[in-house]
């Protein structure tokens, strides 16, 4: 390690420990309750996987680490603000990674912070959950566990989404609690297949919220509980238009007079044709599947904006208008984007806002909206195109 990178080390290690104890305080005024389990001191680098729930995940898993700093892979989006991306650097050093498509160079950064002996912490999800259950790992972490070999810690927060649900636009207070699940050596995982670790990590992580409430209901008070459902929910299961939900207090409606309230344990009165948001979501999304068998599907919205990523942390401007999304791919004016060498799209939270990345062979690019008309169906379906366009081609 240069001593340039040895000084910025011994730099965050301090602030690390400095701040934990102020940021424990900070925490707990704005998200209430928690509790967490310390975590066993190993040397070394090594890995956390934490399962993504809320807004102030990194800071749960810190708790557990108080003497051991590690550095953490965020979205590049995250610098785009010049003063918070300047105040992270400084501060944090976060490790940066473009969503939408293959960064190598956040890799290589991972892998040579852990051959120095420095903990790095991924969310391998690669996204906060929406409806409360854990999502799969992303398909590659698995390899780069058995490659990176140091010990491997994963780490499950509960209680998390119904604080801060990532569609929300309030907070509520209930009970948080995070802990280490299990340590895997790297002998370990060197005789597991890339399955069974993908499995194993899956295993730890799950977090299913319609389970836990129905096995101990806890409260989570708020108001304004269920404004912000139709950035997640947005097909409604009466009339089966897209785009036709909105939010209002406590209720989710539809223009056909459908209507369910969202209550303090996260579930919906009636319970009706769904009792969850996670039942209502595995719905849609096979909803979506089912519409890519039997009809035409497209998707449309106005004030829509297409940018390019130029340089470090920078966009330039493509587009902007109505946005058209259909089999043949993505269109904006003469802008189109072809599902061919396409690679899944990932959303971005930041500051209550969602942008949709995807990148081709030509580079990475995030779509936006100016006003909030469901960036998920986008991804969603553009996910699904892509998958069966890679499996027509294979």
């Amino acid at each position: 390690m240069d001593k340039k990178k040895s000084h910025l080390l011994g730099w965050h290690r301090w602030v690390w420990v400095t701040a934990i104890p102020i940021m424990r305080l900070l925490i707990r005024l704005h998200y209430g309750p928690y509790t967490c389990d310390p975590a066993p001191e190993l040397e070394g680098g090594y890995i956390v996987l934490p399962n993504h729930a809320c807004g102030g995940d990194q800071f749960f898993v810190a708790f557990s680490f108080p003497k051991k700093h590690m550095y953490f892979m965020v979205s590049e989006h995250a610098f785009r603000n010049r003063l918070l991306g300047n105040f992270m650097r400084v501060m944090t050093g976060p490790i940066s990674r473009v969503k939408g498509g293959v960064d190598a160079s956040a890799v290589l950064s991972l892998l040579r912070w852990l051959r120095n002996g420095v903990p790095i912490c991924i969310f391998p999800e690669g996204n906060r959950t929406w409806n409360g259950q854990t999502a799969a790992i992303h398909p590659t972490t698995a390899k780069l566990l058995r490659t990176a070999g140091v010990p491997v810690l994963t780490y499950r927060i509960e209680g998390g989404y119904l604080t801060d649900p990532r569609w929300s636009r309030s907070l509520r207070r209930g009970r948080i609690h995070g802990s280490v699940v299990h340590v895997y050596r790297p002998e370990e995982l060197k005789k597991m297949s890339l399955d069974e670790i993908e499995a194993a990590v899956n295993r730890d992580l799950l977090v299913d919220i319609d389970r836990s409430q129905n096995e101990e209901p806890i409260p989570y008070k708020g108001k304004r509980l269920a404004e912000g459902l139709e950035e997640a929910l947005f097909i409604c299961p009466k009339c089966g238009k897209v785009g036709t939900m909105h939010s209002h207090g406590n209720t989710l409606s539809c223009e056909c007079g459908m209507s369910v309230t969202y209550n303090e344990l996260g579930f919906f009165d009636p319970p009706q044709p769904f009792r969850s948001v996670a039942q209502w979501d595995h719905w849609q999304q096979e909803e979506l599947k089912h519409r890519l068998d039997t009809e035409e599907p497209e998707f449309s919205d106005e004030d829509a904006e297409i940018r390019q990523l130029v340089g470090t942390h920078k966009t330039r401007v493509l587009g902007r208008g109505v946005v058209k999304l259909d089999r043949q791919g993505l269109h904006l004016g003469k802008l189109s984007f072809s599902l061919q060498d396409m690679q899944k799209p990932e959303l971005c939270h930041l500051g209550g806002r969602e942008t949709m990345m995807f990148s081709n062979g030509e580079g990475s690019y995030e779509l936006c909206f100016r006003k909030k008309p469901g960036l998920r169906k986008y991804q969603l379906l553009l996910s699904d195109l892509i998958a069966r366009q890679n499996t027509q081609t294979v």
